[in-house]
């Protein structure tokens, strides 16, 4: 058993990747979580899908039960379809809102519950996106995120009651297979919107996450960090 676990939803992207290997390099045992049936990148990994709330529930058993107490929680796993408003179905509109925002919020309560009962002490970090404040063309996921961010808020007191942080990261443009799919012309004017006139990189992200869930973050409590390269 490990006294320092973390989980990691939507392990298996590039961002996920990155933020394991940031935890790792903190002394974390990192277990990615994701719905494929194997690892990208090895490690400790379990197989869920997050929009089976019994999943999530069990997931999170088996991972306690298997490494020790969960005390860091990564609200990684996102989905992005690209479609604009006239295009997106009912399925599509609930598959977005399942992962983003009904997954994050489960996972945490699995998470929250568990570490009340052990005493507390803990970190959440939630990632958001610049649509969450901007809005987007893919409206759907734009208010997925804005959600992200009130949950985040809405967390910070009653769980920092319990010495439980909760805050989020939101990126901009990333180098991921979803910010690849972004439409160029669309991409290269967010990159031309940068101060450093390039897309951030995982690790980048990643970087910020491994901070939030530091000591080095101790006061901070509901904070939504922007990682755009100045792109608003």
């Amino acid at each position: 058993m490990s006294e320092k676990v973390a989980v990691v939803t939507g392990a298996n992207g590039l961002i996920g990747q990155a933020i394991c290997t940031v935890l790792e390099k903190q002394g974390y045992t990192a277990v990615g979580l994701d719905i494929a049936e194997k690892s990208a990148r090895g490690g400790a990994y379990r197989q869920c899908d997050l929009t089976d709330i019994d999943a999530i529930g069990a997931a999170f058993a088996a991972i306690d039960n298997q490494y020790g107490t969960v005390r860091v929680l990564v609200n990684n796993a996102g989905v992005w379809h690209g479609k604009t408003f006239f295009d997106i179905t009912p399925a599509d509109y609930a598959f977005t809102f399942d992962v983003n925002v009904r997954g994050m919020f489960f996972a945490s309560q699995a998470v929250a519950r568990r570490l009340v009962e052990v005493g507390g002490g803990g970190a959440i970090v939630n990632l958001a996106s610049i649509v969450g404040h901007t809005g987007s063309a893919v409206t759907d996921y734009g208010g997925s995120k804005a959600a992200v961010m009130a949950i985040t808020r809405g967390l910070a007191k009653p769980l920092g009651a319990h010495d439980i942080r909760v805050n989020a990261v939101s990126p901009g443009t990333v180098n991921t297979a979803m910010g690849a799919a972004v439409p160029k012309a669309a991409r290269e004017k967010f990159i031309a919107g940068t101060a450093p006139q390039r897309a951030a990189e995982p690790e980048e992200i990643a970087n910020v996450v491994g901070f939030l869930v530091s000591d080095a973050a101790s006061y901070m409590y509901g904070a939504i960090v922007d990682v755009n390269g100045a792109l608003y």
